[in-house]
């Protein structure tokens, strides 16, 4: 085996998936190199340059990495693409850390830095971004007043939500809605 493999394995360097897999004799399961599951002894990993090889050989694939699958996220893409939805769907509601990361069986400090890591923002910053954002669709699409407006993207008042909006927009909702409408 190439030491680069080996390295890639004890690593789980994602940047050789792909390249090649690994299979482990003693237990008859073969893995990405970005898998993070218990590093195999050497002398009982194979490696195969393609992801049928090893199932002709009778391994079967490790159900963490999902090497059988072509297109593969990591657990931390898919950890964030979960945090995505849940607050996508329930921006107008008040989730805080604690309540996502409960919901996606995480601890709230694990969920912060791998969010923030992946998405360059923390999950707090991407709700207000998601809430300005259907602010800005309801009131260019709506008549709805500001209070109604901020009640349904899930403000608790019109002033914070005043304030927070010219904060990252640089008008007021007022004053956004006639810029962009004219009336």
């Amino acid at each position: 085996m190439k030491e680069e493999f080996w390295k890639a394995i004890v690593e789980c360097d994602e940047n050789f998936d792909g390249i090649f897999y690994y299979g482990v004799m003693t237990t008859g399961i073969f893995c990405r190199p970005s898998c993070r599951s218990k590093t195999p002894k050497q002398q009982n990993v194979k490696i195969f340059h393609n992801y049928e090889e090893p199932t002709v050989e009778g391994f079967r694939p490790c159900k963490r990495c999902r090497p059988d699958l072509l297109t593969h996220s990591t657990t931390k893409q898919n950890l964030v693409k979960k945090a995505i939805q849940v607050m996508s769907e329930n921006y107008s509601k008040e989730i805080g850390l604690t309540d996502l990361a409960v919901k996606l069986y995480v601890s709230p400090f694990y969920l912060q830095r791998i969010f923030k890591s992946e998405t360059a923002m923390s999950p707090s910053q991407f709700l207000l971004n998601k809430r300005i954002e259907r602010a800005k669709d309801l009131i260019l699409h709506t008549s709805l007043s500001m209070t109604e407006v901020a009640l349904e993207v899930g403000f608790k008042n019109s002033a914070h939500f005043s304030s927070v909006f010219r904060k990252k927009v640089g008008y007021s909702p007022t004053e956004y809605r006639l810029k962009h409408t004219g009336s």
